[in-house]
């Protein structure tokens, strides 16, 4: 990969993240304004009243504001492109190159319910909510398309590796006996004919040994 490619798109992404983070915070701020019976800035327009949004029950994941999970997620997004881009020679922040495209997929699924519950259950848009959906798709784009190929050798190996595994096991794992079956009859036959003949030979020893000392 490219260097000053992945300098450049690590940077965008931080870029994103920044305007994401400070649209969430405010996002958060009107939460709670609108939770103690304060308006939104866009509530006289129609169609676009963000205190509906808010107040919502789509607004909550399981009693979480959802702005405080876009926080959390923008500050991951500019702390693991932060972190590779400052420490990128060192091995450790290939798992950023990982989690980045994950954490942006995971904040575009949830973007995505979102804005579809505007548009179909709540029948409100807010203008705020959009600009940190949109933040969080440039910022997936853009790590996807430069870290995309990555997840897919992760998934690779993974498969790979539970695939030999499982070999190995069949392989180790010893076949399962029957104990009545003839061949381990056979085999028990075997080893008491062993014991029998060596027994033979101690005995025949002993009298021999016997005789010698008589004479």
């Amino acid at each position: 990969m490219d260097t000053e490619q992945e300098d450049r798109t690590l940077t965008i992404i931080m870029i994103l993240s920044i305007i994401g983070l400070i649209d969430s915070i405010y996002l958060s701020y009107l939460h709670h304004l609108v939770a103690g019976g304060g308006g939104c800035p866009t509530q006289d327009l129609p169609g676009l009243d963000c205190g509906v949004v808010l107040a919502s029950d789509q607004a909550k994941l399981v009693g979480i504001p959802v702005a405080w999970l876009g926080v959390l997620g923008f500050i991951g997004l500019f702390v693991l492109s932060l972190d590779r881009y400052l420490n990128m020679d060192l091995e450790r922040t290939y798992y950023n190159t990982i989690l980045l495209p994950v954490t942006g997929i995971i904040g575009t699924i949830f973007g995505i319910y979102l804005t579809y519950a505007e548009a179909f259950i709540i029948h409100q848009w807010c203008p705020f909510c959009l600009i940190a959906f949109g933040l969080t798709l440039g910022a997936t784009f853009f790590a996807v398309k430069t870290y995309g190929s990555g997840i897919g050798e992760l998934v690779e190996y993974f498969t790979k590796e539970n695939s030999g595994k499982a070999k190995t096991e069949e392989l180790i794992e010893p076949p399962s006996q029957d104990n009545n079956s003839p061949k381990q009859s056979s085999n028990q036959g075997n080893v008491t004919n062993v014991y029998n003949i060596s027994d033979s030979i101690i005995n025949h020893s002993k009298i021999g040994n016997v005789e010698e000392e008589e004479e």
